[in-house]
């Protein structure tokens, strides 16, 4: 080899070299920041979890640009589906409203599944997650959700600047039921009580026959094996094993009803609401 090839063998070597060492950066770049984004992923969902007892909002609201939207699909354990469009506010509505929630226990388990892809100054994040939400004597539901992020580069730090999420219920313990009344004339007329409760993968409908009875100023009233008694000033009260449990306070007929209907399926119902 002649000293003119060498020289152009080197010039070739070394161009080859200039060449491929910013791809070697990048790529190595690109690796880092998909370690970090995931990382930044943990962390956003340890700090959700944690929000009923760091009470720390901001330490949510960190990972998200204040100019963030949103598209949700829920899709319920009674085939009932809803889509609707949030932003930045709506979700910081939503973290009120955990906080305002005693007793919430929030469990977000996105698993080790994620997948990330990462352009310049833009990524997005691709992941599966188990949830569940726990509230003492309220709603206990649990599924799972495919969440899709984009995220953006702003300054030296990355935000969220758009989620969608789809939500399937896989079971709800406990939660709102529906309650439908079918009433006869008269105080010491029987009423019909049809109730819809979560039952894990379903709704169960029950049916309750309950019966009136005026003694004096009390009013008692059964239903499947239970008894209850009304008194004169309105207080209404379980009878159990010979004792009593106060209930509630009734004005109506219908209060009397519905407060019965909550006592007996408390394990179900966080909320009632009537259909008439």
């Amino acid at each position: 080899m002649n000293l003119l090839t060498k020289s152009m063998f080197y010039l070739v070597i070394m161009a080859a070299t200039l060449f491929l060492k910013p791809i070697t950066t990048v790529a190595q770049s690109d690796a880092e920041t998909q370690k970090l984004l995931v990382a930044q992923l943990k962390a956003f969902a340890e700090a959700y979890v944690n929000l009923p007892n760091s009470k720390n909002k901001a330490n949510v609201l960190r990972y998200f640009s204040k100019d963030a939207t949103s598209n949700i699909f829920v899709f319920n354990i009674s085939g009932v589906s809803r889509v609707s469009n949030g932003d930045y506010n709506g979700f910081e509505a939503y973290l009120d409203n955990l906080l305002r929630t005693p007793g919430i226990m929030l469990s977000y388990d996105i698993g080790n599944q994620v997948d990330v892809e990462v352009n310049g100054t833009v990524a997005t994040l691709v992941y599966r997650v188990n949830y569940e939400t726990k509230i003492p004597d309220g709603i206990w539901v649990k599924g799972k959700e495919l969440v899709t992020m984009a995220l953006e580069k702003k300054g030296t730090e990355w935000k969220i600047v758009h989620y969608t999420f789809m939500q399937v219920e896989d079971e709800k313990l406990k939660g709102t039921c529906l309650c439908e009344l079918f009433t006869a004339e008269g105080e010491d007329g029987e009423v019909v009580a049809k109730t819809t409760v979560p039952s894990g993968r379903s709704y169960t409908t029950k049916f309750d026959n309950l019966e009136f009875r005026t003694t004096g100023s009390d009013q008692m009233i059964k239903v499947q094996d239970n008894y209850f008694r009304r008194a004169g000033t309105g207080k209404l009260l379980m009878v159990k094993d010979g004792e009593e449990v106060e209930v509630g306070i009734s004005n109506s007929k219908r209060e009397t009803v519905l407060l019965v209907i909550q006592a007996l399926y408390k394990d179900s119902c966080a909320r009632l609401k009537t259909k008439n």
